[in-house]
């Protein structure tokens, strides 16, 4: 018997309201820069000289903007590790709307936002599903640290990879920087559901 995918993330939802599990990711905090850490497009490790860089915990932190280049252009951040079918996982950062350089805009889809997105890949290291939420744009007060709820999901049918991904996605040409500290994936367990192909993916923005 096969069941719905949202089925499936109820059941991770009670997963993680029931486990607590160890942070999978290498320097979560960057206090070692972007040792662990994949990643492309403008990203920058910031520590507290100058002081304007005030990280959420420790000494370190991630600055990410776009890279002027294109319509939907992005930057990120990532690490990747060996997943299966059905294994359920939650994902969640810090993050930061510093006003000595804004967003601007209301977000998606027309000005900058960040997201983070928990990404399964099959053998092909094709995106085959994905779950995602928005962690910064225009509309969030500066100067403030958010601690982000995190997305919950199942890996699919054919995923042997799963990636935290935290992506800087810039429709046109509009500055603003994003901070970003202490990232955290988490796996939650096994669903006690067969998983299913999931449809209507959106793909990496890159």
């Amino acid at each position: 018997m096969r069941f719905g995918m949202g089925i499936i993330a109820l059941l991770c939802v009670m997963l993680a309201a029931s486990a607590v599990g160890a942070n999978m990711l290498t320097n979560p905090g960057f206090e070692e820069g972007l040792n662990g850490w994949g990643f492309f497009g403008n990203v920058y490790h910031e520590t507290t000289n100058p002081p304007q860089f005030v990280p959420y915990e420790g000494d370190g932190l991630v600055s990410m903007f776009g890279n002027w280049s294109g319509p939907y252009n992005v930057s990120g951040i990532y690490q990747e590790f060996p997943t299966s079918p059905g294994e359920c996982y939650s994902l969640s950062a810090k993050s930061r709307h510093w006003s000595g350089d804004p967003m601007v805009g209301t977000g998606a889809p027309d000005f900058n936002w960040v997201v983070q997105k928990i990404v399964w890949f099959d053998a092909t290291h094709t995106e085959i599903g994905g779950v995602e939420s928005t962690i910064l744009d225009g509309t969030f007060p500066t100067d403030v640290w958010f601690d982000n709820d995190p997305v919950i999901g199942t890996a699919p049918d054919g995923a042997v990879t799963v990636g935290a991904y935290i992506l800087y996605i810039q429709p046109a040409s509009d500055g603003g920087a994003a901070h970003i500290d202490m990232v955290d994936l988490e796996y939650l367990g096994p669903s006690a559901t067969e998983p299913t192909t999931w449809g209507g993916i959106k793909q990496l923005y890159r």
